[in-house]
């Protein structure tokens, strides 16, 4: 079957292993003796994605949404550091997680284990830090278990404008991202006294199990926003595949170095905007998907590209209680 031309959109999904959905092309052969076993746990038990699909789907929800990209995983870990010190209305705009014990255990223990993983089958750099303006001190006790559980930092905002406290941030995020260069922070920050400022910044590059060609490389049309002429690497090998023909979705998991992190591409049948797919997803139905998938000989073409993302909550949070 002859590649697929398709629309990008890349979403970055942090559970105790990375997923990274995406679309590109890739023609299949199944095996017959291929492997039905689950490649990944399943979704449902991560606490991470049912909030990450949720976020995912209201900042897609936007038409003028390019690329959305974040981290469940550093989000939901830094609300619930917030969430186990709020009481009153605080408390009550949270969004619910389940038991906290049970919850904020699971999140600290896949934080852990994915920072631990840095240098194996991704290098990343990775932060979180609460910032407040004028408020309250925060007790030295608290600030010292949220760093230590969910490494969640706490810093003060000054005095100054808008545009002092946005400085103050892309100071931050620059650090944090050890100066790897990442989408600049755009939106105006409306920090009035007594507010609070959550913010995460990730930088991740998967390392590829088994390398795609750039001898091969060669320039093909690509459908983003428009058509356009992109980079396309290729590489041809056996990787876990599935093909849900009721919903015209093709899943195909590359695995990264080592094994402790994929690449899954979620793939259209047919040249569309991701419109369709965006409303598909749910941790039930990308758990079902993954359970499906078996060793498969697949000709894949992807893009090569860096993909960055700066993306504001100021819109988006309230949808995370729904």
């Amino acid at each position: 079957r002859p590649a697929m031309l398709l629309r990008l959109a890349v979403c970055l999904l942090v559970s105790l292993r990375v997923l990274l959905v995406q679309s590109g092309a890739a023609t299949s052969s199944q095996s017959p003796a291929a492997s039905v076993s689950p490649s990944l746990p399943p979704l449902v038990n991560d606490p991470s994605w049912p909030l990450g699909v949720r976020l995912y789907q209201a900042l897609r929800s936007d038409p003028g949404s390019v690329n959305t990209l974040f981290s469940p995983l550093l989000l939901a870990s830094s609300l619930e550091a917030l969430s186990e010190g709020s009481a009153g209305k605080t408390a009550e705009q949270m969004p619910p997680s389940g038991t906290k014990e049970a919850v904020g255990g699971l999140l600290s223990v896949a934080l852990e284990s994915f920072v631990k993983a840095n240098g194996t089958s991704f290098q990343i750099h990775a932060s979180s830090c609460v910032f407040t303006k004028q408020a309250p001190a925060v007790g030295q006790a608290f600030a010292k278990e949220i760093q230590s559980r969910f490494r969640l930092q706490h810093r003060t905002l000054g005095k100054g404008d808008a545009k002092a406290d946005l400085r103050q941030l892309c100071q931050w995020a620059e650090a944090a991202l050890g100066g790897k260069e990442g989408a600049p922070l755009e939106a105006e920050i409306k920090a009035k006294a007594g507010a609070m400022v959550l913010t995460n910044a990730l930088h991740f590059k998967g390392l590829w199990q088994r390398e795609l060609s750039e001898e091969s490389a060669d320039r093909r049309t690509f459908l983003g926003k428009k058509y356009t002429k992109v980079t396309m690497m290729h590489r041809a090998g056996r990787y876990r595949f599935h093909e849900d023909v009721d919903n015209m979705v093709q899943v195909l998991e590359a695995p990264l170095w080592g094994g402790r992190a994929s690449l899954v591409l979620l793939l259209p049948f047919h040249v569309e905007n991701l419109a369709r797919l965006d409303k598909l997803l749910t941790p039930e139905l990308l758990s079902k998907w993954l359970e499906r998938t078996a060793v498969t000989g697949v000709a894949l073409s992807l893009p090569k590209a860096n993909i960055s993302s700066s993306l504001s909550l100021q819109v988006g949070a309230p949808m995370l209680a729904a």
